[in-house]
């Protein structure tokens, strides 16, 4: 049991009528671990381990990157082709390492250290930071870099024995002011991505994420896009408003929950529908997309409940004859 959860617990137990948290930091701290097992396993597919992959996945990266960046990535990318199954199998073990050090508690300390440091190597160097710089990129195609919301995430869960509040982030290293000023930027920003892509048709991105699933998922990514392509303009206006009110709601301590609320939807939505959860089905997935990682996101800014006192309290006091004293004639 966790600090957090025997606090919750202890409460419960001397305020009756209180309600304990749901969202706890080790909750979500499983929960990334449980991502990072996802990508360990997935980093162990066959495809994973030829020149191909490294070759296809990191020149894919690269573009768009200024030249000087460019240049890194391509000896990188040549240095790892080279030796394809060896880099590969360390890549997944490490994964799957950090997976295991976030489940286990007592190594989920140095696990989360490691995690932003691996995180932000994968979104520099595996994601081309994120895509950011590729035209076309936008929420339905995974920006910004499921990578850099890992690195978000365990910085959030961070914890700072001088620091409390009502959200796991309150408690992190960052802060809550921080961390919420940091879910802005990823909403407001991928806005932006979303009404600078609107020439790229989202009716197509939807259609062209069936590329390489089953027929059953393939069928439904066309008839998402068949259902966007008629109204492309105000589907883009749509989404990019409530995203700008999703980054921007959380500032507001009354509008916190519903912005959250609604970031988690529409992370599932984007994730789901725009992304196939990173093209799980195709035998060539990294990670499950943004949309986990969005949804932790989320959690670790969500206000948890407080202890609210028992409607049972003991009656007040009622003196009887003996506390009274004899009545003066």
């Amino acid at each position: 049991m966790t600090v957090d959860d025997r606090q919750i617990q202890d409460s419960t137990l001397r305020h009756p009528g209180s309600t304990p948290r749901v969202v706890t930091r080790r909750g979500v701290e499983i929960g990334l671990g449980a991502l990072w097992l996802v990508d360990g396993a997935l980093q162990f597919q066959p495809a994973m381990f030829t020149r191909g992959f490294f070759v296809d996945t990191l020149g894919m990266a690269n573009m768009g990157l200024p030249g000087p960046v460019a240049t890194v990535e391509y000896d990188l990318t040549s240095m790892l082709a080279a030796r394809p199954a060896l880099w590969n199998a360390l890549f997944a073990t490490l994964q799957v390492a950090l997976g295991v050090g976030l489940l286990w508690r007592r190594t989920a300390r140095p696990a989360l250290a490691l995690s932003v440091l691996w995180a932000l190597g994968v979104w520099t160097v595996g994601e081309g930071f994120g895509g950011l710089f590729m035209s076309g990129t936008d929420l339905l195609t995974g920006a910004p870099g499921a990578a850099l919301l890992y690195a978000l995430v365990a910085l959030a869960l961070w914890p700072r024995p001088d620091r409390a509040g009502p959200s796991i982030a309150d408690g992190g290293v960052p802060g809550g002011a921080v961390t919420r000023w940091a879910w802005l930027v990823v909403w407001v920003g991928t806005a932006a991505l979303e009404l600078e892509s609107a020439a790229h048709v989202p009716a197509a991105q939807l259609a062209n994420t069936g590329e390489g699933e089953p027929a059953v998922v393939a069928a439904v990514n066309h008839a998402a896009g068949g259902l966007v392509s008629g109204w492309a303009a105000a589907f883009v206006v749509v989404l990019g408003l409530l995203q700008v009110a999703v980054g921007v709601g959380v500032l507001a301590p009354r509008m916190r929950r519903p912005a959250l609320a609604a970031g988690i939807g529409l992370a599932v939505a984007t994730g789901l529908l725009g992304q196939d959860l990173g093209g799980l089905l195709t035998g060539h997935a990294t990670d499950p997309g943004t949309g986990p990682p969005l949804v932790l996101f989320a959690l670790t800014l969500w206000p948890r409940a407080t202890i609210r006192t028992s409607r049972t309290a003991a009656p007040a006091h009622t003196p009887s004859r003996r506390d009274v004293g004899p009545k003066s004639r």
